[in-house]
């Protein structure tokens, strides 16, 4: 599964998951190499996050919004302008270049 997690402004975010092999799932944020268990407790600035697991995640937190796509072959809806806008300097191919590249990533990498 593919959680993409859009947040508005700096935030707490709690996720949780429901498989235990997703308990080392790393969360990514958009143009950024490094990446950290998303499994947790943790205050994150705005802008785009994803995380790749296996089952689904619970997310919760203020000021954000959550899109699943389940099915690695599906594909990301376009990204909405309030989207793009959370990242300086991001557009919508290069949002949708993010998530498309994460679809080769494996729970296990």
């Amino acid at each position: 599964m593919r959680t993409a997690i859009y947040l508005r402004e700096p935030s707490i975010v709690t996720i949780s998951a429901k498989d235990q092999r997703d308990a080392n799932a790393q969360i990514c944020r958009y143009r950024q190499t490094l990446s950290q268990v998303a499994v947790g407790t943790r205050r994150l600035d705005p802008g785009i996050y994803l995380v790749v697991s296996s089952g689904e995640l619970a997310v919760s937190g203020a000021a954000l919004d959550v899109q699943i796509v389940a099915n690695d072959k599906d594909t990301w809806p376009d990204p909405k302008a309030n989207v793009i806008a959370l990242e300086p300097g991001a557009s919508a191919a290069s949002i949708t270049e993010f998530f498309t590249v994460a679809k080769e990533i494996s729970v296990e990498d």
